[in-house]
């Protein structure tokens, strides 16, 4: 296992970041090449995020909202030859700094945006992954807005199909040939601003949602990016690594672990997809 320590270390001993100058944000933020994002949250993920960027450097664009008066650090740089902005969030999907907020504000920033990938660690479903699995999401379905009645819960939340066939269809041609180590499960996320760390709580999900029975794993910034997008051309997709297995035995011991598993993933994936970016993400909706 790769240990918190180390993670930073490595972080720390590499990273080169230039501040960039204000009459250069513009300029930076704006570059038509710049349409992805990546989102992290706690230290382990964005350090493991900025570790894959080529050379090590990143130049850090400090962006500063006026109306909620917070400001956001986005960090330019390359994975391959996709050029990327990654940028470290608050826990959850709400929240002044929950991943709602933040992709709304980096949709106002940095205006071509058209992906956005949520990277990192989550809890899995026991018996449908393990620790150190890399997750990637096929629907990610919110549970965020719950009604709960004498008969059982109704779930108000949307469920929505991120991902399109051909981006799938890829990633099963680089497994064939053994192009990437990490070897990715596919399915449904769970996603909503609660921490799982409950085999009781999970059972009860899956007697009450019909989708939590197709869960493979639980996370909690999906969805709100799924929303933010809504009605936007922009796509987005969970690719994370199992660190837990959302019980009473949850720790924190596989995140470094986990995070570089998913960004290493991801970032494999970008540069032998690279040419064809535009088709990877065409999402459909579910009834």
């Amino acid at each position: 296992l790769i240990t918190c320590e180390s993670l930073e270390k490595e972080y720390n001993d590499n990273i080169q970041v230039k501040e960039a100058e204000k009459a250069e944000l513009d300029q930076i933020l704006k570059e038509p090449k710049l349409e992805v994002l990546i989102q992290t949250v706690n230290n382990n993920e964005f350090y493991a995020a900025m570790l894959q960027l080529e050379n090590y450097r990143a130049s850090k664009c400090t962006v500063h909202d006026q109306i909620c008066g917070s400001y956001s650090y986005y960090f330019i740089g390359h994975w391959g030859e996709v050029k990327v902005a990654i940028v470290q969030t608050g826990m959850g999907n709400n929240g002044a700094y929950g991943s709602w907020y933040e992709t709304k504000k980096a949709m106002h920033f940095i205006p071509n945006l058209r992906y956005i990938f949520s990277v990192g660690v989550c809890g899995g479903v026991n018996g449908k992954v393990e620790l150190g699995d890399v997750v990637v999401s096929k629907v990610i379905a919110g549970y965020t807005d719950l009604k709960i009645t004498d008969e059982g819960w109704i779930n108000r939340s949307p469920k929505k199909v991120l991902t399109g066939d051909d981006f799938f269809q890829f990633l099963s041609k680089a497994e064939t040939k053994r192009e990437v180590k990490e070897k990715p499960k596919f399915g449904t996320v769970l996603s909503a601003p609660w921490l799982i760390a409950s085999t009781d709580m999970q059972k009860q999900l899956m007697k009450e949602l019909p989708e939590a029975k197709e869960a493979i794993a639980f996370e909690m910034e999906g969805h709100g990016i799924v929303q933010a997008c809504e009605g936007k051309e922009i796509e987005c997709m969970v690719v994370k690594g199992v660190s837990d297995l959302a019980d009473k035995n949850k720790k924190d011991n596989w995140q470094p672990t986990a995070a570089k598993s998913a960004t290493r993933y991801l970032k494999k994936m970008m540069k032998k997809a690279e040419e064809d970016l535009p088709t990877w993400l065409l999402p459909r909706t579910l009834p």
